[in-house]
């Protein structure tokens, strides 16, 4: 599939920019890296690079990468299509094959990180990636390798380098830390850029992010700055004392002796079935009860409904419980919780785990040191011990043993569906080509 544009060439492409953007576009290093936090515009600059690189080089050929298509499909082909048409410049693009051609200037070829293996068959003078500190270290470095393979074509002038730019949000000391933070090597230039240097920015998309993020976070995501987001506690946010409650069910809340619906999150392990009980009160969630240590789904099943009966529930349920079979095998898991009579909110997958780690530790406290997520220590002494506990493994994921993940994850299932963080969006503009 391809949409062609005939449009008039000739016009001129135009962008105000901040000055992180300024100096990466300009670098003449080989391999420069542009970190910056969230509306940094590390999307936008990458695109006009890409767009210099393209008219400096005849018949150039240059590789823009993606961590996934589905991103590049998003946020570059429309990006791409957007300012290329807006300059009057004649282009087509072809997603099928995932290129985008200019006539009479270059073609850009689009490929996704997360499968290498399509990183073969072609030649680029310069290469382009966008938000490589997102993968895994060992795949990070897999792809680097890939693309520095691919990037050798003749630039026909000694002075021109073949270059690979990176353009990433920091995620603790990866793959662009250990590259370009800690020991760089030579032709290696890292170029940082604050979200608050960012003028052109909506009045309040700081202030979202301050209210959406723990603390540790926001030096990230804010400030650029590479942090350690994957050693020590996992929910480094939670405090015993501060994020303690007595909070129970009374009916004192609900008028007209109207019956609160709970909201329990819930994770599937064979003997070690798990529940957090909770209610949601003005944007806040109070964990009022746990269930730990059920034989299988029936058990727990049982165990809710001994309990709270009389409640109305919906479930927040592990997502690979559609195929897992913990008792019966013809049935999965949430099939068992629907025919339960339980509302189910379950989505096809769960999502990454880092994700839902992010999002219970904001609730326990952003930056602004508001908690949001509040737990009956009393009534949920596993869930509370286990918060406690679960630590980062060496390879930076969180600890299993001794069975500490299984009460974090059901609460890690209800709080992200409910409170998921978003990562906002924004557009950056002027930069004349």
């Amino acid at each position: 599939m391809s949409s062609q544009k005939k449009v008039r060439m000739g016009g001129k492409l135009r962008r105000q920019m901040l000055p992180h953007q300024l100096k990466m576009i300009y670098s003449t290093s080989k391999f420069p890296a542009l970190v910056t936090g969230f509306g940094g515009g590390k999307t936008e600059t990458l695109i006009m690079k890409s767009l210099k690189h393209l008219f400096e080089i005849d018949n150039c050929i240059l590789g823009v990468y993606e961590p996934t298509i589905d991103l590049i499909k998003k946020i570059l082909y429309p990006r791409y299509e957007e300012i290329l048409s807006n300059a009057n410049l004649l282009y087509n693009l072809n997603k099928s094959d995932g290129t985008l051609e200019i006539k009479g200037v270059g073609k850009i070829i689009f490929r996704s990180l997360d499968n290498p293996s399509r990183i073969i068959g072609y030649e680029t003078h310069h290469s382009h990636v966008d938000e490589l500190d997102t993968l895994p270290s060992d795949k990070a470095e897999e792809a680097w390798q890939k693309i520095l393979g691919r990037n050798r074509k003749n630039t026909g002038n000694r002075m021109d380098k073949n270059s690979v730019s990176v353009y990433t949000t920091p995620e603790g000391y990866r793959f662009v830390y250990q590259r370009w933070g800690k020991n760089p090597k030579k032709d290696y230039e890292l170029i940082k850029g604050k979200t608050y240097d960012n003028i052109f920015l909506p009045e309040d998309y700081i202030t979202n992010l301050e209210e959406s993020y723990p603390s540790n976070l926001i030096k990230a995501y804010l400030n650029g700055e590479f942090v350690n987001l994957e050693s020590g506690q996992v929910y480094v946010d939670f405090d015993p004392e501060l994020n303690d409650c007595k909070t129970e069910l009374d009916g004192s809340y609900m008028p007209f002796n109207q019956v609160e619906r709970l909201h329990v999150g819930m994770d599937f392990n064979v003997n070690h079935m798990s529940a957090v009980i909770s209610v949601s009160r003005m944007g806040k969630l109070y964990i009022i009860d746990e269930i730990s240590d059920q034989r299988d789904t029936p058990s727990i099943i049982t165990e809710l409904k001994r309990r709270y009966g009389h409640h109305s529930m919906t479930i927040y349920p592990d997502a690979s419980g559609r195929g897992r079979k913990s008792v019966d095998a013809s049935k999965s898991d949430i099939n068992l919780l629907k025919e339960a009579g339980f509302a189910v909110n379950a989505p096809a997958k769960n999502p990454p785990v880092r994700d839902r780690i992010v999002s219970v530790n904001t609730m326990f406290c952003n930056s602004k040191g508001e908690r949001k997520l509040l737990i009956n220590t009393e009534k949920c002494p596993v869930l509370t011990s286990n918060l406690n506990e679960q630590a980062y493994d060496d390879n930076g994921n969180p600890k299993k043993s001794n069975n500490v993940d299984h009460m974090p994850d059901a609460l890690g299932y209800l709080v992200h569906r409910k409170f998921a963080v978003s990562k906002p969006m924004s557009k950056i503009s002027t930069f004349r080509l």
